[in-house]
């Protein structure tokens, strides 16, 4: 058993992922001696798959593997259970958010933390207006419907442990509401959430249909809302 997994989910990325990756190492290497890269690729249509096997041939640290259909969730929940650390973190592959999130989150959750949500809003970020808007409206409205004082359910610079996934694998959707889902899960039993600020430079096109995730993003939000309010029993 490792005591650190590091999850990159990948979708056509062959111009960053061997140089990123690299540098990933190079960080590990100086501030962990028991992890591993685990490289999930979900939908890639250029070299990605190729390029990730290749990493996961020369460097013993890094797993690769890849699903044919697009989706981070699945690639997410398959990373998952193929993990070998008890502690999972979950970082963008253009390692937009500043590493030392990982060192100071596996400190956080050997110190009996379950999870650290790691937030742009609480640090620095460096986006479009527009993307900064819809992510305030999605923290707002998460905030009002459901109760949670977080300012940040992206996918990147989350840390877990990895026992609680595995407890509430279900939750995992094939899209990026997982991270909401779980967060919400581990709130309402009592599990341990912290949240610290995290610098962001994100200069890059985002790989998602910014529309088409903001509808999906609350669609999800609302019905988690009523699910949890059939399960009180709210009239």
């Amino acid at each position: 058993m490792k005591k650190l997994s590091v999850f990159l989910p990948v979708y056509d990325e062959e111009n960053i992922l061997i140089p990123n990756t690299v540098r990933l190492i190079t960080y590990l290497d100086a501030h962990q001696s028991n992890y591993e890269i685990i490289i999930g690729s979900n939908g890639s249509r250029d070299r990605t798959p190729a390029l990730s096997r290749m990493l996961s041939e020369r460097y013993n640290q890094v797993v690769s593997f890849h699903l044919k259909e697009k989706g981070v969730g699945d690639a997410f929940k398959h990373g998952v259970q193929i993990a070998r650390g008890r502690i999972i973190v979950s970082l963008d592959m253009d390692l937009s958010a500043n590493l030392s999130f990982i060192e100071r989150a596996v400190e956080l959750l050997d110190a009996d933390y379950d999870i650290v949500v790691g937030s742009k809003k609480m640090g620095h970020e460096s986006r479009s207006v527009f993307r900064k808007l819809g992510s305030d409206l999605f923290i707002l409205m998460a905030r009002m419907l459901m109760g949670l004082p977080f300012e940040d359910y992206s996918i990147g610079a989350k840390a877990y442990k990895r026992d609680l996934l595995l407890s509430n694998i279900d939750r995992i959707d094939r899209g990026t509401s997982y991270v909401l889902n779980i967060i919400q899960a581990a709130c309402r039993n009592g599990k341990k959430v912290i949240e610290i600020p995290v610098r962001c430079e994100d200069h890059r096109q985002s790989k998602f249909n910014i529309v088409r995730e903001g509808l999906y993003r609350f669609a999800m939000l609302f019905r988690l809302w009523y699910v949890e309010k059939a399960c009180r029993g709210d009239s």
